[in-house]
């Protein structure tokens, strides 16, 4: 694989730093059951919520799940009633608090407890919300995870789906992800299934997996039976599809003829990522995806195996040696105002009208519903529209690293992120937005000026095209896999789009 170039701060200058594994730093959280390890991507410091119907589905599926983690001795269930759970349990009496600071504070004694190798269950929310207005509580909230770094503990929050409705869509704009447990009706029975949403795969996202428990076991509907083991003939066939793309990282190009079988089983996000890759050389996955270089090499692998993709031998391609160091005119753009960086750097502004946007989005969604008839559609083609403008970023920055004369493959440190988000919020968008260092890996993106969402009117935020343009652009400049949330939206009346972006 190819070496990644890393910033030393100590002398504030680049320096050569192999680097074989660029999915980032924070390890991700397993359960010991690897058809859900395969599935999710829930890493240490994500908060994730779960809702059910009753509560009690949350616990039953967390407890059943966690079993078996190599975590499970740092596993910490907070709750103010009676929990059956295998987990430490500590009990809350919100009477002896006399105001949320001091819950805030014993909240933090059991973060501190599990340490950044460990898990909290949050298990008393309705119990809160009874008690306090929920604006207070969701201020709380966001308090814990602006604070906490990407190096802390997981945090589940529990829940019970529509019963405190504005505080439910207000925290899913907090958190990492969301796991819903709902129930399938079949003809013959009635199957407990849960999704995931945020904190997955991309081709599992909003996926209806059946489980059921048995023996105090997880298991996961996987093809034609139920079980908390993934193939071990699948694995071994997976792993060795991998070797050979190591082996022949700099030699293969990715191709699709007409023998190859049909798309119809992958989910959107693979069928979009499927049609991105065909063509490339691996390499060029690496230059464009390099935060998640080992999870599409694994995807590549399975889709061999299914016959969508084929790897055909190319001349071995060696890049030219740009120098280990960024340029000093690069340098002394990234300590100037955005514009004066802009300047230096021949960067002119360069933006679509949003009117011609939005007029596109608007005719895509009626065409597509009227086509379709499907009221998740909407939802589907925001994420479609996430995927794309991500892609685009990812490329606007390498071309800009080229046009440069730097060299991709550096990685830049984090402490730049504020400036280079800012100049490429402003190259592309002519937006001036306000970004500061919350925490360690946490930052807070506020746009008093966005214009993406002008004259809609929403619940929900709706700037997805920013969320793909700052995650895109920050995995390839940073070679991090990056979170991004929009909190506050103008279109749902407030007075700026805020965004919380998280690297891992």
């Amino acid at each position: 694989m190819p070496d990644v170039l890393a910033v030393d701060r100590t002398c504030d200058r680049a320096v050569g730093k192999p680097v074989r594994d660029v999915r980032g730093g924070t390890p991700k959280l397993l359960s010991g059951n690897s058809v859900f390890d395969h599935i999710s991507e829930i890493r240490f410091g994500n908060s994730v919520l779960i809702r059910d119907i009753t509560r009690f589905e949350s616990m039953f599926f967390l407890s059943s799940l966690f079993r078996g983690s190599p975590h499970k001795d740092n596993i910490l269930v907070v709750s103010c009633e009676p929990v059956d759970t295998p987990f430490e349990l500590r009990r809350i009496s919100l009477d002896r608090f006399q105001d949320p600071t001091e819950l805030s504070i014993e909240m933090e004694r059991c973060r501190q407890r599990v340490g950044n190798q460990g898990l909290v269950i949050h298990h008393y929310l309705p119990h809160v919300l009874v008690k306090e207005s929920e604006d207070l509580v969701l201020r709380m909230i966001e308090y814990w995870l602006m604070k906490q770094t990407s190096a802390g503990p997981c945090q589940f929050f529990t829940l019970p789906q529509a019963t405190f409705p504005v505080f439910e869509k207000k925290l899913q704009s907090l958190v990492s992800g969301v796991i819903n447990i709902n129930t399938l009706k079949t003809v013959k029975e009635r199957l407990l299934t849960f999704q995931i949403l945020g904190v997955c795969l991309p081709e599992y996202h909003m996926e209806e997996f059946p489980f059921a428990v048995e023996d105090q076991r997880l298991l996961i509907k996987w093809g034609d039976e139920f079980t908390d083991s993934l193939p071990l003939d699948e694995e071994d066939a997976i792993k060795g599809r991998i070797d050979y793309l190591n082996e022949n990282f700099h030699s293969t190009r990715i191709v699709r003829d007409e023998a190859c079988a049909s798309t119809e089983g992958l989910g959107p996000y693979d069928r979009w990522l499927l049609l991105q890759l065909v063509g490339w050389r691996l390499e060029d996955v690496a230059t464009y995806f390099p935060e998640r270089l080992v999870d599409t090499l694994r995807r590549l692998a399975e889709w061999n195996l299914k016959g969508l993709v084929k790897f055909e031998p190319v001349e071995v391609h060696t890049p030219p040696s740009l120098g280990k160091h960024l340029r000093l005119k690069t340098e002394l753009a990234l300590s100037l105002p955005v514009r004066l960086s802009l300047g230096i750097l021949r960067r002119r502004q360069h933006t679509v009208p949003i009117q011609v946007y939005n007029a596109l989005r608007r005719s895509v969604q009626a065409f597509a519903s009227e086509k379709f008839g499907e009221e998740d559609l909407r939802k589907e083609l925001a994420d479609f529209e996430t995927y794309f403008q991500d892609v685009t970023a990812r490329t606007a920055a390498i071309e800009a690293f080229n046009d440069l004369g730097e060299d991709i493959r550096i990685r830049i440190d984090l402490d730049y992120l504020p400036k280079l988000l800012s100049m490429a919020i402003y190259y592309g968008y002519g937006l001036k937005p306000k970004i500061s260092k919350v925490s360690e890996g946490f930052f807070k993106i506020e746009l008093r000026d966005c214009f993406v969402c002008a004259g809609s009117k929403s619940e929900n935020p709706v700037c997805q095209l920013l969320i793909g343009t700052m995650v895109g652009c920050c995995s390839v400049v940073f070679k991090r896999r990056f979170s991004c949330n929009e909190v506050e939206c103008k279109a749902s009346g407030e007075k700026s789009c805020i965004f919380h972006l998280k690297a891992y």
